[in-house]
């Protein structure tokens, strides 16, 4: 028997790296793709950077930490009870906290310098840095996965992104997040070229001051001066992380659903991968009507077909009502025929089932992974 894609997906790659918007349910798609690993015999991880904490309501849990939480006797439990097969692997989680996961990276980079990882922890612009910095959870995420791969504890793990308006955001995290170790700016704005610039630059600091409060004019330059200090380290974090990213066995994939594909911003993430040197696998299409009511094929719908896949009476009932579901499963096929036709060569398109209820336990995540097909 021909192996399905998401098998080949799984036994092929060591990292995989769900990409999507918010709101299609990336994260349920990356713990059931978990699951699917753990149950092919993997010791699976899935890593999120998620402030809403809905991998942790997903899985019934109230929350989750920055170590692995093993949750394997909660999913053989669960596929016992479902009649399915005996749990051949191990399947665990992780939701990392970004202030210490930007701490530790601060302190990784500052090395035995502890003052040097001081002067920037207490500092309050870094503070707000690590906070609103757009970017900042994207690399971190990166950096919590390199950190894991590094362990070699897993045989595949898989990184739930964490969530924003731009798919594309992740793949540009590292060049945002550079630009702040620009020896270029870092040395104009500490120790300007010119004495003109330095005399007009200091009388602007000083109307800033007196705006923002006495103080903080001094925490900035403390700020970029340490920045500039672990300039080097940054360097070779980053490129670190890249290698890793490019590795054979590490593939990219966009999770979206029929009602939020957004054309340009998936066009712009696909396109973007492969210039990158990064490996597209294909996407996932989450809540999809059709396959529910057990319409193999969006494209060619077959009423016949269709009135066969239940019993007489719901069949009556269903293609009554027919014309309800009509738009959405219009919606479906025109979806589903875009990403088609931008899927490059060899990539999948695979469809999950919208399902009845709301995902928040072991159980029903197990049911989302038994669609992955």
């Amino acid at each position: 028997m021909a192996k399905s894609d998401i098998v080949s997906l799984i036994e092929s790659n060591r990292i995989i790296i769900c990409c999507g918007s918010g709101g299609v349910g990336k994260t349920t798609i990356s713990a059931a793709l978990a699951i699917k690993a753990a149950c092919l015999g993997k010791r699976a991880v899935v890593i999120t950077i998620d402030p809403a904490k809905r991998l942790a309501t997903s899985l019934g849990l109230e929350a989750l930490s920055s170590t692995p939480t093993d949750l394997s006797e909660r999913l053989a439990s669960a596929l016992k009870a479902n009649n399915l097969p005996a749990l051949r692997g191990k399947l665990f989680a992780v939701m990392p906290d970004t202030a210490q996961t930007f701490e530790k990276f601060v302190r990784s980079m500052a090395g035995k310098d502890e003052a040097l990882a001081h002067r920037v922890l207490k500092n309050s612009i870094y503070k707000i840095f690590a906070k609103e910095f757009s970017g900042a959870n994207e690399y971190m995420a990166m950096e919590k996965l390199h950190q894991i791969a590094t362990e070699e504890a897993f045989d595949l793990i898989v990184l739930d992104t964490p969530p924003s308006a731009n798919t594309s955001a992740f793949l540009e995290a590292p060049d945002t997040l550079a630009v702040f170790f620009d020896d270029r700016i870092i040395k104009w704005f500490i120790k300007p070229g010119s004495k003109l610039v330095a005399a007009g630059l200091k009388m602007a600091l000083e109307i800033l001051e007196k705006l923002t409060g006495h103080g903080f004019i001094s925490e900035l330059i403390e700020f970029a001066t340490a920045l500039f200090e672990l300039r080097t380290q940054f360097m070779i974090n980053l490129k670190t992380v890249s290698d890793l990213l490019h590795q054979k066995e590490v593939s990219f994939l966009m999770v979206t659903s029929p009602e939020r594909l957004s054309k340009n911003d998936t066009l712009e993430f696909v396109s973007n991968l492969s210039p990158r040197g990064l490996r597209f696998w294909g996407f996932i299409i989450n809540r999809v009507l059709s396959r529910r009511i057990g319409i193999e094929n969006v494209e060619k719908i077959d009423l016949t077909a269709l009135g066969k896949t239940v019993d007489a009476a719901d069949a009556s009932i269903l293609l009554k009502n027919f014309g309800l579901l009509h738009p959405a499963l219009e919606h479906e096929k025109d979806a589903t025929r875009y990403l088609r036709s931008i899927s490059r060569k060899n990539s999948s398109v695979i469809f999950v089932p919208e399902q009845q209820q709301d995902v928040h336990s072991i159980d029903s995540l197990l049911n989302v992974s038994q669609g992955l097909s």
